[in-house]
């Protein structure tokens, strides 16, 4: 078995141990039925992006030396940007601009390393190359 049929595999049986937790939580647990939709809800999002993955890959992951370098610049790139936005939330904390909880600045940070990353690999690779 290959180690893209075994990554489809222990994700979809992921996904089904998600869901089905989920409606038990839903069904029998009042107090969390809340917690059961999103239960529900990760499962679903799991098998849709497991299906869209083992589609675009089904004979295996593009891997050349072009997109290995176009991966590489977009996360250092991403690492930057990110560092950029740390020091910007230190000052921002230092000179009391604005008041930010853990939360808030943990979800800025995840957003931006996210975002950047996915969205310089894509400038990158619609660029052509790295230079």
């Amino acid at each position: 078995m290959g180690q893209i049929e075994k990554y489809t595999k222990i994700s979809y049986t992921f996904a089904l141990i998600l869901i089905l937790i989920g409606i038990f939580m839903v069904a029998f647990q009042e107090q969390y039925q809340a917690l059961g939709t999103g239960f529900i809800n990760a499962g679903s999002i799991i098998i849709f992006v497991t299906f869209v993955k083992a589609r675009r890959y089904r004979n295996g992951p593009v891997k050349d030396e072009r997109t290995i370098k176009i991966g590489a610049y977009g996360l250092s790139y991403s690492w930057l940007i990110t560092f950029i936005l740390i020091s910007l939330l230190f000052w921002v904390d230092e000179f009391q601009i604005i008041q930010l909880t853990i939360r808030q600045v943990l979800a800025i940070l995840m957003v931006t390393m996210l975002v950047t990353a996915k969205g310089i690999q894509w400038y990158l690779f619609r660029k052509g190359d790295v230079e």
